[in-house]
């Protein structure tokens, strides 16, 4: 049923795009709608040439913080499809994007989908009570096990050539 309700969107959508660009040209010009058309894929393109870098940074700042980045990955996830919608050609992909650009409609749309997929029957998901992540101090590394030998700084360094075979 899912592929059938697709599908059909798939093919009524470019359809119905056409039928408002000729609706929209008949009532404000062709020039115009052009122009519109033009000017809304430039704008797309502005929104998907600033927000992947801001979306990037407010992943990196949420993960050296300790914190998972699941918000800033859906809001910028979120504002890549408007982005993209808006480069696509037509009124209606447009008007979506514009939706999608403002903040609170974006989050609120972005719960909704998370809640849809945390409800479908395909997904498990396990959630550890009271444990907390761990937590490391900032510049600690890996822990290495070895053996080790301090050398006297002072003592006279041998040269390949005095070592002593062995034997």
């Amino acid at each position: 049923m899912t592929r059938l309700i697709l599908g059909s969107i798939l093919i009524l959508l470019p359809v119905a795009e056409l039928a408002v660009l000729i609706k929209t040209g008949q009532a404000i010009g062709v020039w115009a709608t052009v122009a519109l058309v033009i000017g809304m894929g430039f704008a797309g393109l502005l929104v998907l040439s600033q927000q992947s870098f801001t979306v990037l940074r407010r992943t990196l700042e949420s993960m050296s913080e300790g914190r998972p980045p699941v918000g800033p990955v859906l809001d910028g996830l979120f504002l890549m499809l408007a982005g993209g919608l808006l480069v696509m050609p037509g009124l209606i992909s447009d008007a979506a994007a514009l939706v999608l650009l403002v903040p609170p409609i974006r989050r609120a749309i972005a719960r909704w989908s998370i809640r849809r997929i945390l409800e479908s029957p395909n997904v498990r998901v396990t959630i550890n009570e009271g444990a907390e992540p761990p937590v490391r101090p900032p510049g600690a590394g890996p822990t290495i096990e070895g053996e080790f030998q301090r050398v006297d700084e002072n003592a006279p360094r041998l040269r390949p050539s005095d070592r002593q075979p062995h034997g």
